[in-house]
């Protein structure tokens, strides 16, 4: 069985509320989303990055592993 990855592309400006949207879906609350966003690294940050990516990103390249 064949593994497809895709890759995203951020839009240059977020929709409103966005930062909202990843907390909901990440099950945190808005102000952990702004923080690790600010701090720029570790574990949640990549988290919060791969979830934004995913529900507000444009499909740009898909790969078959």
């Amino acid at each position: 069985m064949a593994t497809i990855k895709v890759e995203y592309q951020l839009p240059t400006v977020m929709p409103h509320g966005w930062k909202m949207g990843v907390a909901k879906a990440l099950g945190v609350h808005r102000n952990t989303v702004k923080n690790n966003l600010n701090e720029g690294k570790g574990d949640m940050y990549d988290r919060i990055m791969q979830c934004a990516k995913e529900k507000y990103g444009k499909p740009i390249k898909t790969t078959t592993v």
